[in-house]
């Protein structure tokens, strides 16, 4: 009995013990969390056009639709007296459609989709945007942009394209003038494989190019900028 009764007091003492040493250990501070600076939303319109530098040579003889196109930002765009984008940020994108020049006259002709701003702090925020027009071309010849903003190479010279059409016209008129009818469509198609071909639409990195924004874009700008 005594043997019982002094083994439970050997227990009793060592519980104690331990909740003493458990209650004597310092507590672990706790870390505060990192929170993100803070930062402005701010929309940027559709219809806004930006003024971009190209860095990759484009063309429609040797570029292929998916190839991805390299920019930088001219002009800083501004919203509410803040620069929202701000001069050299990469604006990217790729090539849509690409059609080779053709013979009878027809010019080369591309489009390109911008589709990606990198912010100064890496991230990279999706857009939607398309060409409307090229200020200075590296190569000293401007492009024509149409409407949709496709890029077009201009056709072959419009007085030498008429004098190269008359002159086998008139030569096969004259060999077969018993039927006109055969003779127009000869003359025709004789044309139609010695019209020189259109030229292609080609812009050089360098060239710097007008982009027009067709989706409304939110932009965080960390809420420092906003004091500068």
């Amino acid at each position: 009995m005594n043997r019982r009764l002094l083994g439970i007091g050997v227990c009793l003492v060592g519980l104690s013990l331990g909740r003493n040493a458990l209650a004597q250990q310092p507590e672990v501070a706790q870390q505060p969390e990192e929170t993100p600076p803070d930062t402005q939303e701010y929309t940027v319109p559709e219809g806004t056009e930006f003024k971009l530098q190209l860095h990759t040579t484009i063309s429609s003889k040797l570029s292929r639709a998916g190839d991805r196109v390299l920019c930088t930002l001219i002009d800083p765009v501004p919203i509410e007296d803040t620069e929202v984008l701000k001069r050299g940020l990469r604006i990217d994108g790729h090539l849509g459609e690409v059609h080779g020049a053709r013979y009878r006259g027809k010019g080369g002709l591309l489009t390109i989709v911008f589709d990606t701003v990198e912010l100064p702090s890496g991230e990279k925020v999706s857009i939607l945007g398309s060409l409307t027009e090229v200020f200075a071309s590296e190569t000293g010849t401007t492009p024509t942009v149409g409407p949709e903003g496709e890029l077009k190479g201009k056709g072959p010279n419009r007085i030498r394209q008429a004098a190269i059409i008359a002159i086998p016209t008139a030569a096969v008129a004259a060999v077969a003038a018993p039927g006109p009818t055969i003779a127009a469509g000869a003359g025709a198609l004789i044309a139609a494989y010695i019209l020189p071909k259109g030229k292609q639409a080609v812009l050089s990195a360098g060239s710097l190019i007008g982009m027009r924004l067709d989706k409304d874009v939110i932009i965080k700008v960390p809420v420092s900028d906003n004091a500068k």
